[in-house]
């Protein structure tokens, strides 16, 4: 299969332009509004089919066969059409013949990244389940064996389990874990706060109830912003659910657990997409020394194109915690 661009003024110019070209069987893979004007269709064709001919001498050599690599992948990862031919037509643009590179440009020019900045506090949000206690531990596990003034904050006070799991985490840890049960304890607890990063767990929340979905609000407006947890392999239509209930109360990116336990992608892309979230991190291991990793572009095509090696993440940190005497405070409880 071989891809080649057109442009036309309408779309009715380049339709012809391609007919022209490519014959009557070519297939449209995808067309945009250019924004100089006019409009670019992305047509393919089988070079080994009637239409190759002699007579088609400007069809491109460079990078073909990394597009029928990526178009492959993008198939059986079962990623929609629609955003297929997207990802496809803008790989079109980068003529390479390495299919990571060509589909790591189209995924940047599609999705959004953002991955977690550990100088800001870092509030995890989520459906029950999702993973943010052990992305919690994990994340405060990374900044004490890099030796900084780490604090960590649970708000799941409520749930039978739920505070002694992060509690455990923290003593081995040898750091205090701070438990709030008001918004505005928070509040005040970021805003003395001077150094050092704030890792704060929150309990799983159903954002299709109202009254779940304005208490888990208050916690974010404290903050200012959170990062919405959700497990790699979940219904799309569900997981875009989910994510549209929790944008609309503050949470700005995404960070996708269990992607070591996912075969296909489809519907984490489908996700990021329609939600227009960036990507923060992702985790693919149980182990709390392997702290989340940043998504980028390079990441998710590794993935697509079955090459792991991008997903493996750090061998288990050796350097010691430092000897800080553990505790637990409750703030805010009247």
């Amino acid at each position: 299969m071989r891809l080649k661009s057109f442009h036309g003024a309408t779309l009715t110019d380049a339709m012809r332009a391609v007919r022209d070209a490519l014959g009557e069987n070519a297939i449209i893979v995808a067309t945009r509004e250019e924004e100089s004007g006019g409009i670019r269709v992305t047509a393919a064709i089988d070079e080994s089919g009637p239409n190759r001919t002699e007579a088609d001498p400007e069809l491109p050599a460079q990078g073909s066969e990394a597009l029928e690599i990526i178009a492959e992948a993008l198939t059986m990862h079962h990623v929609p059409p629609d955003l297929a031919e997207k990802l496809m037509a803008a790989a079109t643009q980068f003529a390479e013949d390495d299919p990571l590179v060509c589909l790591g440009a189209a995924l940047d020019t599609h999705f959004k990244f953002d991955p977690v900045e550990s100088d800001k506090p870092l509030m995890l949000v989520g459906p029950p389940g999702a993973g943010k206690t052990l992305c919690t531990a994990k994340f405060a596990t990374q900044a004490v064996m890099d030796k900084r003034d780490t604090t960590v904050v649970s708000t799941d006070i409520e749930r039978a389990g739920g505070l002694e799991q992060l509690a455990a985490f923290t003593r081995l840890l040898k750091i205090d874990l701070v438990e709030i049960d008001e918004w505005y304890a928070l509040r005040d607890l970021i805003s003395v706060k001077k150094a050092g990063p704030v890792f704060i767990d929150t309990a799983g929340r159903n954002p299709f109830d109202p009254k779940e979905k304005a208490a888990v609000a208050d916690f974010i407006r404290a903050v200012g912003d959170a990062t919405l947890v959700l497990p790699a392999g979940l219904d799309a239509s569900e997981a875009i659910d989910l994510a549209l209930e929790y944008k609309s109360i503050g949470a700005s990116r995404l960070l996708i657990t269990r992607m070591d336990v996912v075969k296909r992608l489809g519907s984490l892309l489908r996700l990021g997409y329609e939600t227009q979230m960036p990507f923060a991190n992702f985790s693919a291991s149980a182990k709390v020394t392997d702290a989340p990793q940043p998504m980028n572009p390079v990441v998710i095509a590794r993935k697509l194109l079955g090459k792991d090696s991008g997903f493996k993440v750090q061998d288990s940190l050796k350097s010691e915690a430092p000897a800080i005497k553990p505790s637990r405070k409750r703030i805010g409880a009247q």
